[in-house]
């Protein structure tokens, strides 16, 4: 057993330096016994899922899919939408929607998802409807909640939220507090600080042992190790001893760490006789300089705004000047149309009026002697009614030929009136358009008024770039000033020598409190990894740092060293050994849920797909009431990895929702 006291006693033998009490104060730990690898039982299980929503093309979503425990296959083609479903399942325990695809996300309005953790039944319900993701965890099944619909008990909600924000926060609380989960703590550096900056693990990070992404199969698991996530994921799921111990005492020996460095530059600053004042003004002059600059870089964007919209106002006007031409064009035909129409009109009824000549021909020259008609003999057949040429008169129209010339009086009359109609229209129109076409103007004249001659050009960024990091230096320079004015009579170097002892100490202890558990690991990783048909590994070590390590043909290999079908499989095989430590000998706190997304497209011979369907169907009728195991796949072999009921198949070109 470890005991703290036997920690103090035994450091301060080695540090005397400091009192005990002194060692006692900078090894405190509010929280020492917060780890217990003995497993809660608290197994998680998804029941149902039900989505829906609208895709882009008016097809009505209302998918719903019952999941059972033990191995559920969905099978469907490449790019039909399995992935989607399980990041949908992800945002449903997670609370984080950032990883489903862009155009899938438009298409939901409400996911309803139910899961069991332990005997209590929960459901998720998100309505995405709105502009902001409204989110609600009950204690009830689906079938429950609509049953009761809104006389459901309050008792009943465990949160409702009206954010994503909100409600990622409240589900990772949510889980933490069902597996004793907590965050991981590291620090990093930051070019722009000379703080440190905290970092921690999330459910979302621990997530990553559930969802089993195809992109991920060539790490066991995170792409990126960033603050050694996936030796602190591998800590919290065995739950091992002494980790908040050691991750906290790890942060305040980094704190300490940048303490030191923070007065060793004071040290050499001092050293060439800061003089603050100059400081001062020196920043106050960059600050000056950079402001300027930001101003003209937000005139600049302005700018570009302006020019956008004086492009777009440009269009708009050509256009509406080329409608308002079209109008002007067709009015001006409408109006000659309406002008012989009229002038048909009069000569009809003229012509009903006092009888009709031969022909309708307006004469210009006489034919015989070819002088050109005058003036006063056209005036005289207009007011005498005789023939300009002969003086012969008119003859009186018959009935019948009252009547045609009727008819096509009252059709010339009517087309008159729609000609007429029709250019009054036109006038309305041009009248709108040349309205709209002075209001473009307008705009745009004003927008050349605020076109100015500032340009924020390649090199001011450069410029801006340089002032901004000297501004740094020189805040760092004062800060180190002031601190060094501060009590720092402490002796850092000493205090950073205790606490990387007691961790040594701890990581020590923590190996022999959990060499069974880790022993037994190895054992059904192992087991696992033979059953997954690499034979040739012969062991697998967890080193000190928590490092899996797998022996093949003598030789000890990490995981990325593996080739690519090996790790899926060493990875498959990780992950049941983590689950079957829970389900042999109840220690770790893995949920017991696995999604693992299009295994086996590494494998290139059809047998050995065939014996991986082979495995999970073994698991299936092994562990089908212990563990759930959920897999999308394109590929037919892997259609009988599972009991029929347990597998939904979509046919070709058929999409999963």
């Amino acid at each position: 057993m470890f005991s703290f006291s036997n920690m103090i006693s035994d450091i301060y033998k080695e540090y005397n330096t400091f009192s005990k009490s002194e060692i006692e104060d900078l090894l405190f730990i509010d929280d020492i016994d917060k780890d217990s690898p003995i497993s809660q039982n608290n197994r998680l299980r998804i029941n149902k899922l039900i989505i829906k929503g609208e895709k882009n093309t008016g097809e009505i979503i209302e998918f719903s899919k019952d999941f059972y425990s033990g191995v559920n296959v969905i099978f469907a083609e490449n790019g039909k939408g399995k992935s989607s479903l399980f990041k949908i399942i992800k945002f449903g325990l997670t609370g984080d929607k950032e990883s489903i695809k862009k155009d899938v996300l438009k298409w939901l309005n409400e996911v309803s998802l139910e899961f069991n953790i332990g005997e209590t039944t929960y459901t998720t319900y998100i309505d995405l409807s709105g502009k902001r993701t409204q989110g609600v965890l009950y204690r009830k099944s689906i079938n429950e909640i609509l049953a009761a619909g809104e006389n459901i008990e309050r008792i009943s909600i465990i949160f409702e939220t009206k954010t994503d924000k909100d409600f990622k926060e409240f589900m990772q609380e949510f889980i933490y507090n069902q597996f004793s989960y907590y965050s991981l703590k590291w620090t990093s550096g930051n070019k722009d600080t000379i703080d440190l900056i905290e970092n921690q693990t999330s459910w979302k990070t621990y997530y990553k042992s559930i969802y089993l992404e195809s992109k991920d199969y060539n790490v066991l698991f995170l792409n990126s190790d960033f603050g050694s996530q996936g030796k602190k994921i591998l800590e919290m799921l065995l739950g091992l001893r002494l980790t908040y111990a050691i991750n906290y005492l790890t942060q305040k020996k980094d704190h300490l760490a940048n303490s030191q460095n923070k007065q060793d530059y004071l040290m050499k600053q001092n050293n060439d006789q800061i003089n603050v004042e100059e400081l001062i003004e020196e920043l106050e002059s960059i600050e000056e300089d950079i402001s300027k600059l930001q101003e003209d870089k937000k005139k600049t964007f302005r700018k570009s705004l302006d020019i956008e919209k004086y492009n777009s106002l440009s269009n708009d006007l050509k256009t509406v000047n080329d409608e308002l031409q079209k109008a002007i064009n067709e009015k001006e035909e409408l109006e000659k149309q309406l002008n012989q129409t009229n002038r048909r009109l009069i000569r009809l009824e003229e012509e009903r009026e006092f009888g009709a000549f031969f022909s309708n021909l307006e004469i210009k020259m006489c034919p015989r002697c070819e002088h050109t008609i005058q003036s006063n003999k056209k005036e005289v057949e207009k007011s005498d009614h005789k023939c300009m040429l002969c003086e012969h008169e008119l003859e009186d129209a018959s009935p019948e030929q009252k009547e045609i010339i009727d008819i096509k009086i009252n059709e010339l009359k009517k087309e008159a009136e729609t000609l007429a109609t029709a250019i009054e229209l036109l006038i309305g129109r041009i009248d709108d358009k040349q309205q709209i076409s002075e209001q473009y103007l307008i705009e745009i004249q004003k927008i050349e008024s605020n076109i100015e001659t500032v340009d924020f050009l390649n090199d001011d960024i450069d410029t801006l770039s340089n002032l901004i990091q000297q501004k740094v230096e020189i805040e760092y320079q004062i800060k180190m000033n002031s601190f060094a004015n501060k009590d720092d009579s402490q002796n850092l170097d000493e205090k950073i020598k205790v606490l990387e002892h007691a961790i040594k100490y701890l990581n020590s202890h923590r190996l022999e409190l959990s060499k069974e558990i880790l022993k037994s690991l190895e054992e059904l990783i192992l087991s696992q990894i033979n059953k997954f048909g690499l034979t040739n590994v012969t062991d697998v070590v967890i080193s000190k740092n928590l490092d899996i390590q797998f022996l093949q043909n003598g030789e000890l290999n990490k995981f990325s060293e593996l080739t690519e079908g090996e790790q899926l499989r060493a990875k498959i095989a990780f992950y049941l050994g983590l689950m079957l430590l829970d389900i042999n000998y109840g220690m770790g706190r893995h949920p017991r849920l696995l999604i693992i997304d299009s295994p086996g497209k590494e494998e290139v011979i059809s047998k050995d797909l065939i014996s991986l369907a082979s495995i999970f169907k073994e698991i299936e009728e092994s562990y089908s009431d212990k563990l759930q195991i959920i897999i999308g796949t394109a590929l037919e072999e892997l259609v009988d990895a599972s009991a029929s009921q347990k597998v939904l198949k979509r046919g070709n070109e058929e999409f999963v929702f």
